[in-house]
């Protein structure tokens, strides 16, 4: 079982509310308090959800798992809660 959780829970290119979790052998009951962005190499906003991590590999998760391979996104970031800035990883 992973050690992490992420869910993605809007499409922007879609305008509409998803729900697609991960990674594939994750422990859904994990809290997910670090919001994220997946951006492509355009800098589109393309999908937005909330991840376990905001600060190890375990961060890419979202990125690596299913952003890239299914919207080729090639950038995430994650609200600073302090400064309200979305800060790339």
């Amino acid at each position: 079982m992973s050690n992490y959780y992420w869910k993605i829970s809007y499409d922007h290119l879609e305008n509409k509310e998803i729900l697609i979790e991960g990674p594939r052998n994750c422990d859904c009951s994990i809290p997910t308090p670090f919001k994220f962005r997946l951006y492509d190499d355009d800098g589109e906003l393309n999908l937005s959800g909330e991840c376990s991590d905001n600060n190890s590999e375990n961060a890419f998760g979202p990125l690596d798992d299913y952003g890239m391979p299914s919207y080729g996104c090639t950038e995430i970031r994650y609200l600073n809660e302090e400064t309200g800035l979305w800060e790339p990883l």
